[in-house]
């Protein structure tokens, strides 16, 4: 059931705290997707920041270690495992002799909170989604992992990495027959409320657990609120009450890493981390689940920024002070409707500019957040009212990419048996520039192409009839995780 709305001040929090979060970030180029807030069990503040909305499903990063690991309490209270069995208990197709003895040490609850034993990250060892080598049918990562085995005692060091949560998932999968995301949507759809969570999986189809999942920011705040309420919704108690008084405070040992931000050293629980008011779950460039539950208000935030610390600080600054802070429905109006106007602004076209064709070679010199060298060349195509088509040649495939002027036009690009949704907006800013802003819209991701043409000879005029030649780069904002072609963050096929 959709959680009820209310307003701030009906709910004890002054909407002013919320407001100056919005302008804090926007201030701090924070760049925020969405927001939602909620007190007492009552959705109190929510924006999407155009072009993205509601209904879509985002990439969350590692917030996806939290969804596996609800899968976890999901499983244990059904009977069929414990966090304190034996990891290689339920991985009964490996062979022991093969593999290093200090996997047989390893517990569920190592994997659960990142104390395994490793003393780095070994996901560049195991696993790389942008090496496509990885993703051969025949390949097995479950292999990978075993092979690189824990340097400590499991349980002595905790280390952030990504192989721990792989396990988990592998052992969701061999334990319920079906993978993470069947177990959350069968276990808890009446918080999900979703039919689906796409997800990035490894070769053999299970879900990658430690990042991959896609769900609406609802979502995220839905799942926030049954860890708030202990598992209970609705009168039903859908995890087990116990589960939390563990997965929510640290385990092990602490975060050592002394360039750790200040709510990343006070312990990790079971994929959730401790932070100065309650603990929260994460994901790469700003995707946040917080629960604070000495104030009853759970926080969801999807967005793109590197400076996570830096958001968590804006929070506890105008947010946490804001609650049982007198408000009013001046001030509830005011931020309702600065959240509903709340967009990325799109780009516009210059009118009348640039050529009707234009066909731009990649450029050479590039920083080293720019795409793919897969994408050799793109051709611009003149539409009406400032609208282009922006066609991108990958490896001899063309892209259609529809861009709009002062509005985002959305496309499919389609490769590879892959479909990525985008947005565009953009245009020529003169007669020799052009400039196209293109959102991965399920993702947190944009990059930008950028165009411009060569000299004309002295003795030519350019016109709009006359196909122009140039050179086009095209660079992330923030590069994915996921690497520098656009489709290794595509999780749809074409099917």
């Amino acid at each position: 059931m959709t959680l009820p709305r209310s307003t701030c001040s009906a709910e004890g929090v002054d909407a002013t705290g919320i407001r100056d979060l919005v302008d804090a970030a926007r201030a701090a180029d924070l760049d925020l997707h969405s927001l939602m807030v909620a007190r007492h069990g009552r959705v109190v503040a929510e924006g999407w920041w155009a072009p993205y909305t509601a209904q879509r499903p985002a990439l969350v990063y590692s917030l996806s270690k939290t969804l596996t690991a609800t899968a976890v309490a999901l499983l244990q209270q059904q009977g069929l495992l414990h966090v304190d069995d034996l990891l290689l208990d339920h991985l009964p197709g490996v062979d022991r002799d093969a593999i290093d003895p200090i996997w047989s040490r390893v517990r569920l609850s190592h994997c659960l909170s990142m104390t395994v034993g490793f003393e780095t990250d070994v996901e560049g060892r195991v696993f790389d989604r942008s090496r496509p080598q990885d993703f051969r049918a025949d390949d097995e990562w479950l292999h990978r992992v075993l092979a690189t085995p824990p340097t400590r005692e499991p349980g002595t060091l905790f280390t952030y990495n990504q192989a721990a949560t792989y396990l988990l998932s592998v052992v969701v999968t061999a334990v319920a027959g079906g993978g993470v995301e069947q177990v959350l949507l069968e276990g808890i759809p009446e918080v999900l409320e979703v039919g689906e969570i796409p997800w990035h999986r490894d070769p053999l189809g299970r879900e990658m657990g430690f990042s991959g999942a896609h769900v609406p920011t609802g979502t995220v705040l839905s799942l926030a609120q049954l860890y708030l309420d202990r598992g209970r919704r609705d009168g039903v108690q859908l995890v087990d009450e116990a589960w939390f008084d563990r997965a929510a405070v640290a385990f092990g040992p602490l975060n050592a890493d002394p360039d750790a931000g200040e709510d990343w050293r006070r312990g990790y629980g079971f994929s959730l981390w401790v932070q100065r008011h309650g603990y929260r779950g994460d994901g790469a460039f700003g995707q946040f689940l917080l629960v604070l539950p000495e104030h009853d208000v759970v926080v969801a935030v999807t967005s793109e920024h590197e400076r996570m610390q830096s958001l968590l600080d804006l929070v506890w600054e105008h947010l946490v002070p804001a609650v049982d802070r007198a408000g009013s429905p001046e001030a509830d109006a005011e931020l309702a409707g600065r959240l509903a106007d709340a967009r990325i602004e799109p780009r516009r076209a210059a009118a009348p500019a640039g050529p009707d064709v234009a066909r731009l070679r990649r450029a050479d010199d590039e920083p080293s957040s720019a795409l793919s060298r897969a994408y050799r060349a793109s051709t611009v195509r003149r539409g009406p009212d400032g609208a282009s088509t922006l066609e991108l040649d990958r490896d001899g495939l063309t892209l259609p990419v529809r861009v709009g002027s002062g509005e985002w036009l959305e496309s499919q690009l389609e490769a590879d048996g892959w479909r990525l949704p985008i947005v565009a907006s953009g245009g020529w800013t003169d007669d020799t520039h052009y400039v196209a802003e293109v959102i991965a819209i399920e993702t947190p991701h944009r990059f930008t192409v950028e165009g411009r043409l060569d000299d004309a000879p002295d003795d030519s005029t350019l016109d709009s009839t006359t196909d122009a030649s140039g050179e086009v780069r095209m660079t992330w904002r923030l590069g994915s995780l996921m690497g520098p072609d656009p489709f290794g963050l595509a999780v749809r096929t074409t099917d």
